[in-house]
C-alpha cells in the first residue's frame, strides 16, 4: 500500500465536506457530509513550528492539540480549508481516533523532476463550545 511512493500510508480516514445552508429564520448554519475515505499517514508534527498545543482562552481555557496527515498525490482531491477529517482508523480498521479535525494547513510537497508527491495537511482538532451545543 505504498502508491508507488517510499511513504507506507498506515491510516485512513473520513473527509467531511463543508456546506453552508440557511435556515427559515435566514441564519446561516454548516453541515458537513463524508465526501470520501482515504489512505494517508496520521502523526505528530515533525518540525518545531508547527509542534506543541495552541493555547485558548476563549470562552474558557483549553489546549489544542495538532496533527500532521501526509496524503498521496491520488487522494488529495477533497483536500481544502473548511474541510474536516474523522474517524481515523489503522491498516487493521481498529479505530485510532474519532475526534473532528480541521484543516489548518494545506503544504504540497515536490519530487526531484517537480512533480507533486505528496501534501502534508495540518490538522487541529475541533473545540466546540459547550453553550452552543
Amino acid at each position: 500500500m505504498a502508491s508507488k511512493t517510499y511513504f507506507h500510508f498506515t491510516h485512513k480516514g473520513d473527509i467531511y465536506k463543508k456546506t453552508t445552508s440557511t435556515n427559515a429564520a435566514g441564519q446561516k448554519y454548516a453541515t458537513y457530509t463524508k465526501v470520501d475515505t482515504i489512505s494517508f499517514q496520521f502523526q505528530a508534527p515533525s518540525t518545531s513550528t508547527s509542534s506543541g498545543d495552541e493555547r485558548r482562552l476563549t470562552p474558557y481555557q483549553d489546549n489544542v492539540p495538532k496533527f500532521e496527515a501526509i496524503v498521496p498525490k491520488k487522494s488529495d482531491a477533497n483536500i481544502a480549508y473548511g474541510n474536516r477529517f474523522e474517524n481515523i482508523k489503522d491498516r487493521y480498521n481498529t479505530l485510532v481516533d474519532n475526534s473532528i479535525y480541521e484543516i489548518v494547513g494545506i503544504q504540497p510537497k515536490f519530487s526531484f523532476n517537480g512533480k507533486k508527491h505528496h501534501t502534508v495537511v495540518t490538522l487541529r482538532r475541533v473545540v466546540e463550545s459547550e453553550w452552543l451545543m
